[in-house]
C-alpha cells in the first residue's frame, strides 16, 4: 500500500469520526455539508483500488508477478489479524493493509475471503487467512502429531476446483528393431489419466476465554496454531484412512503374508517406496514378532528417532481411537495399510487457514467467551488404486 493511500485512508477515517460528533451533537446540517467531503474523498480512494484491481488482472494473467510480501507489511498485516481475532473494529486502514496482504500473497486468497465492506467495517465482523510464518508453526507442530499426509501426494492450488492429467501406471513395450533404412513403427504413447478435484470447505470452532484474549499476542496465537494443528491432522488422517479402507480387503495372519503383499502383490517398483500404516495394536503386533534367535524383527529408523523399519519400509502408527481394530467371530483384526501412498493418492489444497470470531454467536454470549470459526478448504481423490494394499492383520 502506498504512502498516498494510507494517508487518504487516515483522512478518510478522521472525516468518518467528524461526522458522527456533529451528528452526535445533533448538528445536522454541518454533518451533511462535512458528509459531502466524505463522499468526494472515499469516491477518489475507489478510484485507485479500481486502479490496483487493474494490477491484480495483470497478474492473474501472468503480465507481472505479485511483489514479495515484506517484513512491515507482516507485521502490519498480523496486528489486524489480532484485533479480528479480539473482536476489536477493523477500520478502512485496516482493511487496505487486509487488502494489500492478500494481494501480495495470493489473488486467490482475495477472492475467497469472506469479510465485510471495507466502506463499511464493524467491530471485528471480518475473515482473515492466518499469517504466513503462523501457517509455518502450525505445518510445524502438524510435522510432529503422525500427519499421514507426508505419505501421499499433496498439491497446493489456487482454484477451488480443476483437473490435473497424471500418467497411469501401464505396461510398457520394449523399442522395435528396426533395420537399416527401415521405417519405425508406431510405439504405446504414455496414457493420462485426468483428476478432477473439487476443494470441499471444512470448518469447526473453537472457544476462546475473554480472559486469553487479554493475554500476550505471542500466547494466543500458539494456543490457536496447536488446536488448528491437531484438528487439521486429525481430518486429514481421517479422510486418508477411509479412502484406504474402501479397498478390498485381505488378511493378513502372520509377517510372512505381510511380506507377500511386498514382495508379490506389489509392484516393485512401488513395493521400494512402500509405507506401512497400522493402529497401535497393529504396532505392538509387529514390535514384539522375534526371529529364531530371539531378535526382534522390527529395526531402528536411523534417520528418524522412535520410528521402526519393517525389510526397510517404515512402520507409521495410529492411535486405535481414529484407526480402531475390528472385533469379528471372536477374532481381533487390526487395519493395515501396505504400499506407496504418493502413488495412490493426491491431496488437493488451498493450503490456508480462515478464522474468523464472534462474541454474540453460538454461545459465546452466555459463556462469556469467544468464538472461533476455522475453515480449510481441500479435496482427497485416488489416483492409482494398484499402488496401496489394504490388509486385516490377525492380532488375537
Amino acid at each position: 500500500m502506498t504512502k498516498e493511500m494510507r494517508a487518504l485512508l487516515q483522512e478518510l477515517e478522521a472525516l468518518k469520526a467528524n461526522v458522527r460528533a456533529l451528528i452526535g451533537e445533533n448538528k445536522v446540517d454541518e454533518a451533511e455539508k462535512k458528509m459531502e467531503e466524505v463522499r468526494a474523498l472515499q469516491k477518489k480512494i475507489d478510484l485507485m483500488k479500481e486502479v490496483d484491481a487493474t494490477d491484480d488482472a495483470d497478474i492473474i494473467s501472468g503480465i507481472k508477478l505479485a511483489p514479495p510480501v515484506d517484513k512491515d507489511l507482516n507485521a502490519e498485516y498480523k496486528r489486524v489479524f489480532l484485533k479480528g481475532l479480539r473482536r476489536q473494529r477493523i477500520s478502512s486502514d485496516d482493511q487496505s493493509i487486509i487488502d494489500e496482504y492478500y494481494k501480495a500473497n495470493s489473488i486467490r486468497a482475495a477472492l475467497m475471503h469472506e469479510g465485510t465492506n471495507a466502506d463499511n467495517p464493524t467491530d471485528g465482523d471480518v475473515g482473515l487467512i492466518v499469517p504466513q510464518d503462523i501457517q509455518t508453526k502450525i505445518n510445524e507442530i502438524m510435522r510432529q502429531l503422525n500427519d499421514l499426509s507426508e505419505y501421499i501426494t499433496v498439491e497446493p492450488v489456487n482454484t477451488l476446483s480443476g483437473s490435473r492429467m497424471l500418467e497411469a501406471d501401464t505396461t510398457m513395450t520394449p523399442f522395435q528393431v528396426v533395420e537399416e533404412y527401415g521405417e519405425i513403427q508406431d510405439i504405446d504413447n504414455p496414457k493420462f489419466v485426468p483428476i478432477r478435484y473439487q476443494l470441499v470447505k471444512r470448518a469447526g470452532y473453537l472457544p476462546l476465554t475473554n480472559e486469553l484474549l487479554r493475554d500476550s499476542d505471542q500466547n494466543i496465537l500458539n494456543y490457536v496454531a496447536r488446536w488448528i494443528a491437531k484438528k487439521h491432522v486429525v481430518t486429514k488422517n481421517t479422510l486418508i484412512t477411509t479412502l484406504f479402507s474402501g479397498l478390498q480387503p485381505v488378511t493378513l495372519t502372520d509377517l510372512d503374508a505381510i511380506k507377500k503383499v511386498l514382495n508379490v502383490d506389489l509392484d516393485p517398483a512401488i513395493s521400494q517406496n512402500a509405507v506401512i500404516i497400522t493402529n497401535q495394536d497393529g504396532y505392538n503386533w509387529m514390535d514384539t514378532q522375534k526371529d529364531q534367535n530371539g531378535r526382534y524383527l522390527l529395526q531402528d529408523d536411523p534417520t528418524q528417532t522412535g520410528r521402526k523399519l519393517f525389510k526397510g519400509r517404515p512402520v507409521a502408527v495410529m492411535s486405535n481411537r481414529y484407526l480402531p481394530t475390528v472385533e469379528e467371530s471372536g477374532q481381533s483384526y487390526a487395519p493395515m495399510f501396505i504400499g506407496d501412498g504418493k502413488e495412490f493418492a493426491v491431496l488437493f489444497t488451498f493450503g490456508r487457514y480462515e478464522l474468523a470470531s464472534t462474541r454474540e454467536g453460538g454461545d459465546a454470549w452466555r459463556r462469556d467467551t469467544t468464538e472461533l470459526r476455522t475453515i480449510t478448504r481441500d479435496d482427497l481423490k485416488m489416483w492409482d488404486a494398484a499402488a496401496m494394499k489394504y490388509g486385516r492383520l490377525k492380532v488375537s
